[in-house]
């Protein structure tokens, strides 16, 4: 199972937009209104990438849910870094801008690009010096053997779908 942050963004009390506050006095991309929420955002997709490649092989996993702000620009950043690892770039930040220069935003969340691109850049800043990133340290751990012998238990009994509805 995917995992998400204990963070769904924050919404603007001066222009309602949504956003994810990364920083301390973070203020709104939209209208730069200052909010006291903060989530240490970069460091917490940090964690949930080392768990998503060990789990899965990549960062982005096939079934990844956005409920919320904060799981599309994580969603975002996974496939960034999927995409860096696979093409290998000399430059990320030129990279990133490509990636993101065709990107189509929803209306009223134009004021994401530029988030993104600086959400990307921090998580870059702690990727490239975390050991963790560097070479097999984060390979898909194999399935335990004792699990691909685990068997549905056989039932006489047909299952009444109606009744275990509560119908």
């Amino acid at each position: 199972m995917p995992i998400h942050l204990n963070y769904q963004g924050t919404v603007c009390q001066k222009c309602g937009a949504e956003f994810i506050a990364h920083g301390k006095n973070c203020s709104c991309p939209a209208c730069g209104q200052t909010t006291d929420d903060f989530c240490d955002f970069a460091a917490e997709t940090i964690a949930t990438m080392k768990d998503h490649k060990q789990l899965y092989g990549n960062y982005f996993p096939q079934s990844w849910f956005s409920g919320s702000i904060a799981d599309t620009v994580q969603g975002i950043i996974f496939e960034l870094f999927d995409n860096y690892e696979a093409e290998n770039p000399e430059d990320f930040t030129a990279f990133v801008l490509t990636q993101l220069a065709d990107a189509v935003w929803e209306e009223g969340r134009e004021h994401l690009a530029i988030q993104v691109e600086g959400i990307a850049l921090e998580v870059f800043n702690i990727y490239r010096q975390d050991p963790d990133f560097k070479g097999d340290a984060l390979k898909a751990k194999p399935i335990n053997p004792k699990l691909k012998d685990i068997q549905p238990k056989p039932s006489d009994t047909p299952i009444d779908i109606d009744s275990a509805a509560g119908f």
